[in-house]
C-alpha cells in the first residue's frame, strides 16, 4: 500500500511557536539535537507538526514552505523535526529560541505545503 505524499497540496493551519530546555527535551523527535547557538542565528528552522498532517502525508525530514500574513518573518521553508501531542489538529509548532520568536503574535494562521 502506497502512502500519501501531501505532495502538490496546501493546507490551511495554526501556527505556535515553543522554545526547548527547561522541562522540554535539548532533542526532537526525529532524534537530532537542538544546537543553542543555530537556533539564535536562525540556522535551525524547524517544526513541530501536528498528528493529522502525518497521516495527511507529511513525513518526519520534511521541507515545507510557510506563507503568514500576520507574521512574515517564518515565511520560507522550514523542516518537519516534531511532533505535536494527540490532541492537536492542523497545527504546527516551531521550535524558536528564547531571544527571538520570529515577530510571531501567539496563534496564527498560515499555509503550508509540502517542497520537493
Amino acid at each position: 500500500m502506497m502512502g500519501l505524499s501531501a505532495m502538490g497540496q496546501t493546507f490551511d493551519v495554526t501556527g505556535t511557536y515553543y522554545y526547548p530546555g527547561g522541562k522540554l527535551s535539548w532533542k526532537v523527535a526525529s532524534g537530532d539535537r537542538i544546537d543553542p547557538a543555530k537556533l539564535d542565528t536562525r540556522q535551525i528552522r524547524w517544526v513541530a507538526a501536528s498528528p493529522d498532517l502525518f497521516a495527511a502525508g507529511f513525513k518526519m525530514n520534511d521541507t515545507i514552505m510557510v506563507t503568514c500574513d500576520r507574521a512574515p518573518q517564518i515565511n520560507g521553508k522550514w523542516v518537519i523535526k516534531d511532533r505535536m501531542g494527540k490532541s492537536t489538529h492542523r497545527m504546527l509548532d516551531f521550535l524558536m529560541s528564547r531571544k527571538d520568536n520570529y515577530g510571531m503574535p501567539g496563534r496564527v494562521k498560515m499555509t503550508i505545503s509540502k517542497v520537493k
